[in-house]
């Protein structure tokens, strides 16, 4: 049985800088994000990337929505997936798209075509969640979830995956075992060190290819990034 809720949440892309400042410092480092990532995956092809936090409230969407501008202002084909199948985000940013989305592909209500729409940004495509189920945790271990992983790795350059802080449930580690590698957001000024060093643990452990770390500080006049390797 699933909760019919879709809300309705008011559209605020205000945030998404690579799209509205493209020429900004900050727009910069997400470029330059994209550019090691790249780098990374020249031995080992990483085609997606899940994104996820210590900590509620660190700015991962918003990380995942830009960095995923930024691939697709290179030209790539890229998808942004909405799977915090709990308390969905991505939608904020971006206008509302179709509702079945996801669960409508775990449901097989919809094909790839029905449930993705493409963004204002060109090459820029999203997969938001639809409506919420109130067993996320089973559906996210299903088989069905695998084969679309696999269709939509056939269909797109790169796939973002946003998903909810690895701290609170388990779907991101069952999660970064079906994508390429990870990142993990952290907050300055806000993730404590010991549980930015215990998700980076679960994620070390879970993950195919652990990048390391994005730095979100939104204590600054404007939100301000930077990446740091695994060591």
């Amino acid at each position: 049985m699933m909760r019919r809720k879709v809300k309705k949440v008011q559209r605020d892309d205000r945030k998404l800088i690579v799209q509205n400042k493209p020429l900004s410092p900050l727009s910069e480092q997400f470029r330059m994000l994209v550019e090691n990532i790249e780098l990374m995956s020249i031995d080992k092809k990483i085609k997606s990337l899940l994104v996820t936090s210590a900590d509620p409230s660190s700015g991962k969407s918003l990380i995942s929505s830009n960095l995923a501008i930024a691939f697709a202002q290179k030209g790539k084909k890229t998808l942004l997936v909405d799977a915090d199948l709990r308390k969905p985000t991505i939608q904020k940013y971006f206008r509302n798209g179709v509702n079945l989305g996801l669960m409508g592909l775990i449901k097989k209500e919809s094909d790839l075509h029905g449930a993705i729409f493409e963004s204002e940004s060109p090459n820029l495509f999203i997969l938001q969640t639809g409506i919420i189920p109130i067993n996320p945790a089973s559906i996210l271990a299903s088989d069905r979830l695998k084969e679309i992983f696999a269709e939509l790795e056939a269909a797109f350059d790169y796939i973002i995956v946003d998903t909810p802080p690895i701290l609170a449930v388990a779907d991101a580690q069952v999660l970064s075992g079906m994508t390429d590698a990870s990142l993990l957001v952290i907050r300055n000024d806000y993730t404590v060190t010991e549980r930015a060093r215990k998700a980076s643990q679960r994620l070390e452990q879970s993950s195919r290819l652990f990048l390391g770390a994005v730095f979100n500080n939104q204590k600054q006049k404007e939100d301000h990034y930077y990446y740091k390797e695994r060591n």
